[in-house]
């Protein structure tokens, strides 16, 4: 497994939200076996998943009552750029979460009702796009949206070129969880790290809920918590 805590761009700061957010899953985990956790992709959960991997490898960690639901994936990706890919290396794998319980939305028709037979999600983690976007839910998408598919913001395809070999390779559509999908979740915690999401963040935080900045409705959640690399 790559060591994320060894690379040079990672700071002490990113290293100690990494701490925190794995620090929350494992003792959500502890206190109930059988929880249901929404798994973020991408940068900024490396740092937490390489822990909960390393505890988990060594045996701290029991997942075999657990269900772990991905917050999206995209639509037409080749399999080993999809997200659900990115948890069975990132995090699964080093597990003994059971394969029938690591659950993604491409093959599932109806995740919310899915969801709701589990009990609900008692933890969900999430990143923030610099558009705003949370998941996949971009610019425009309302708040009373469930699980769904979805056009990608040119930006947000920009922004996920470098995954890809080139920018056209970047699937247009995807499938995420809905910001009332994310709502709905007891604990919610928000993912920020480098400097140019502060803004947006800020605006998520402290701004007008709207539309045009989908974060910004997480302000409603009664339990949310901003682990940032940032002074926030």
């Amino acid at each position: 497994m790559r060591s994320f805590s060894q690379d040079t761009a990672v700071n002490a700061a990113y290293q100690k939200l990494s701490l925190k957010a794995a620090e929350a899953v494992a003792n959500q985990l502890r206190a109930k076996p059988g929880s249901c956790f929404g798994l973020p992709t991408g940068r900024s959960p490396l740092g937490c998943y390489e822990l909960l991997s390393r505890w988990s490898e060594a045996g701290k960690l029991d997942w075999s009552q657990a269900r772990c639901f991905a917050l999206d994936d995209y639509i037409g990706a080749e399999r080993s750029k999809t997200f659900h890919a990115y948890l069975e290396e990132h995090l699964y794998r080093h597990t003994n979460l059971p394969r029938g319980n690591r659950y993604h939305p491409l093959i599932v028709d109806n995740y919310d009702r899915l969801i709701a037979d589990c009990g609900g999600l008692d933890l969900s983690m999430v990143g923030i796009g610099r558009n705003g976007h949370v998941a996949f839910n971009e610019p425009g998408t309302p708040r009373a949206s469930w699980t769904h598919c979805c056009w990608l913001a040119e930006s947000t395809i920009q922004a996920n070129a470098a995954n890809f070999d080139d920018e056209e390779a970047v699937p247009r559509r995807a499938v995420t969880m809905g910001i009332a999908t994310l709502l709905a979740s007891k604990t919610l915690i928000v993912l920020a790290s480098g400097e140019h999401k502060k803004e947006v963040i800020r605006r998520a935080l402290s701004g007008p809920r709207t539309t045009e900045l989908p974060a910004s409705f997480l302000q409603e959640h009664d339990a949310l918590e901003v682990l940032a690399d940032f002074d926030l």
